[in-house]
């Protein structure tokens, strides 16, 4: 907990970002019925989102300092689950305890909700059969899994249907491709906060290898779940985001935590108790550490970068004054150019409190429809 607070606390003073506008907006009109009307969705199915930001807009008064808090507790909770189930992984404390560690301050997901919500909770299902096979050893596959088969092929059924209408996928964002090795090369150097080069690439391909060929049961598991996780990501042909490496993080720290008592065991087995004890608690400080530090410079560059909202809303409403409803009103040009239309349209809805207040359409660029 001490280490979530030390790396997240600048981001206390962000502001809102970007689809964060969108989602508190659409919480407005929310209604429990909207969660089953799949008929008129055409965007990605995420419902515990939906019901999120529907409970918590109200009842933090629309606060961001409130919003992050409860992202930094989220984190938190998760942090601790993460502890638990490595401990029983790897049969002892100390194992959960360096697993936990270098996952809350992993630094690639900064901007990511503690919630376990996006489409990739989906591997879940497998990695409970890696468990079962790998961990405990058990090889029947079909009977201890249908209470989690069966509300996973619904979900499937409903989130491909209605992700089939999203533009990602209609406009040929999501694809099958030569990007897919590309995006989970750089997501994993994200990871461990590497440079994107062909020598790092080489060398997470030979290692990937040799993890599932050599590892024992563990560093295999670990290994599947970080893979099995950056799946469903992999496809989308702009690039990475970050906040998708939540999951994914698991493993690699799970990973990492392997390779601690591997040191342990293999290296400095001769010494004695407390010399040992010493030499993998500066390992672990030292991994631990870097990685706070990149964290905690992420958080703060993204809490720099929320400013540009709060910003350009006091200058909108310094021009334009109150608005009265159903008002349509254009953009500032600079700030189009780097901003797209549905996130400064929901981020003055947001500002007015009013969701009939428009910005012209424009495409992005600036350039206008």
């Amino acid at each position: 907990m001490i280490a979530v607070v030390i790396v997240y606390h600048n981001a206390l003073s962000a502001y809102f970002f970007d689809d964060d506008f969108q989602w508190l907006v659409t919480s407005w009109s929310f209604h429990p019925a909207q969660l089953v009307a799949f008929a008129a969705m055409s965007h990605f199915y995420r419902p515990v989102i939906d019901l999120y930001f529907a409970v918590l807009t109200p009842l933090l008064g629309g606060s961001p300092v409130l919003f992050h808090a409860a992202s930094i507790a989220l984190h938190v909770g998760v942090v601790l689950v993460v502890f638990a189930l490595a401990s029983r992984i790897g049969g002892n404390r100390v194992f959960g305890f360096v697993t936990a560690l270098l996952f809350a301050v992993q630094p690639s997901d900064i901007d990511a909700l503690a919630l376990l919500t996006h489409e990739s909770s989906v591997v879940f299902f497998p990695v409970l059969v890696l468990a079962d096979w790998l961990i405990v050893g058990r090889r029947e596959f079909i009977r201890p899994f249908v209470p989690h088969a069966i509300p996973l092929a619904l979900y499937l059924a409903l989130d491909l249907w209605i992700n089939s209408r999203n533009y990602v996928v209609s406009q040929g964002y999501y694809t099958f491709g030569f990007h897919i090795v590309t995006n989970a090369l750089n997501y994993i150097v994200g990871l461990y906060v590497g440079r994107r080069d062909l020598l790092n690439y080489a060398v997470i391909v030979v290692g990937l290898l040799l993890l599932v060929v050599r590892g024992n049961a563990r560093v295999r598991f670990a290994t599947c779940w970080m893979l099995l996780a950056l799946a469903p990501f992999v496809s989308f042909n702009w690039g990475n985001t970050s906040r998708y490496l939540y999951q994914p993080a698991i493993g690699f720290s799970l990973l990492l935590a392997e390779a601690v008592i591997a040191l342990d065991r293999r290296v400095v087995s001769g010494f004695s108790r407390t010399s040992r004890a010493a030499i993998l608690s500066i390992v672990v400080a030292a991994i631990a550490g870097r990685f706070a530090i990149f964290a905690n410079n992420n958080v703060r560059d993204f809490a720099t970068r929320t400013q540009v909202y709060p910003e350009y809303l006091a200058r909108f409403r310094q021009a334009h004054g109150e608005l009265p409803s159903h008002s349509v009103v254009a953009a500032d040009p600079e700030f189009a150019a780097r901003h797209p239309h549905q996130f400064v349209n929901a981020a003055v809805q947001w500002e007015y409190r009013n969701p009939t207040v428009q910005i012209t359409p424009y495409k992005e660029g600036g350039s206008r429809k």
